[in-house]
């Protein structure tokens, strides 16, 4: 059964844009293919073994893991079978803190920036840390469990002490080591393509043109890309040009025909089909939809 590589809806019954998936054992068989939303995520690591892909790059799962995944940012998880893991994930609505925080979101917000801007999205935590992140969720989770009037609110600012923690937790490790390790390694060929493909997607990217550039067989290419990153390469190739078309609607003015161009779609009916097949909303309503939340 072929499936969607986006899931962009995040079901929450706490009537604010935070949802908590606590303490879950992941499995091959369970996972949520490969996904792109619009919420910030949080995933801590309990116990278990596994791997995640990332943007570009693929990284192990492992107890004691932090991994901070800025919206609009394709990843999937690609639990280990005979030793699943168990983790907790938080999702939240950057706008969650614009409407809570005030003038302090963005500050709230600048480890996702950084994790954004450098591409490392984990970080591997001492004993102490693991017993404060570990704390913190929990919080939320009870306030959740309690159903009380003013949970909700409760859990925002669990929510914000969780996001001052990582923040510190960033301060210090400019002075000090930084508990990361570093990605699982891939073929030089494919980190090169993965590194260079936005540069691509205004091009007509082929498999077989890839393939050649990459010196290997279109069907090995085809295999390599798909164990690395757990997607098809039309798969991963299609949400690269959903997220840059979404920061050229977001930041400019430009006409839909002109964001179509620039994102490598075929025509402007194409880019309509596409971008609503895996959002589930058109360019023009998304795009009012973000300047509305400003």
């Amino acid at each position: 059964m072929k499936h969607s590589p986006v899931r962009t809806t995040i079901q929450t019954d706490s009537g604010i844009p935070l949802r908590l998936v606590y303490s879950d054992t992941k499995s091959p068989q369970n996972e949520l293919p490969d996904h792109l939303h619009d919420w910030h995520e949080i995933i801590y690591v309990y116990r278990g073994q596994g791997s995640i892909f990332i943007d570009t790059g693929l990284e192990e799962m492992q107890e004691g893991d932090l991994f901070l995944i800025p919206g609009s940012t394709v990843h999937r998880a690609l639990p280990d079978a005979g030793n699943p893991v168990t983790s907790s994930a938080l999702f939240f609505s950057p706008g969650l803190l614009f409407s809570s925080a005030g003038g302090m979101s963005s500050a709230l917000l600048h480890p996702f920036e950084r994790c954004r801007k450098r591409r490392v999205y984990k970080r591997h935590l001492n004993k102490d840390e693991r017993a404060q992140v570990s704390a913190l969720i929990d919080d939320i989770h009870a306030e959740f469990q309690l159903d009380h009037h003013l949970s909700a609110h409760a859990a925002q600012l669990r929510l914000q002490l969780l996001l001052i923690f990582l923040e510190r937790l960033e301060a210090e490790s400019v002075a000090g080591p930084v508990h990361t390790k570093a990605s699982l390694p891939a073929p030089s060929w494919l980190s090169s393509t993965l590194s260079n493909i936005d540069h691509k997607l205004r091009s007509g990217l082929s498999l077989p043109e890839l393939a050649q550039q990459a010196a290997v067989s279109p069907a090995h290419f085809s295999r390599a890309f798909k164990r690395y990153t757990g997607m098809t390469l039309t798969d991963y190739v299609l949400a690269r040009r959903v997220i840059m078309a979404k920061e050229h609607l977001v930041q400019g003015d430009a006409t839909m025909a002109a964001v179509a161009d620039a994102c490598g779609f075929e025509s402007l009916p194409h880019f309509y089909r596409q971008f609503k097949k895996l959002t589930g909303t058109t360019p023009a309503a998304y795009r009012r939809a973000m300047i509305r939340n400003r």
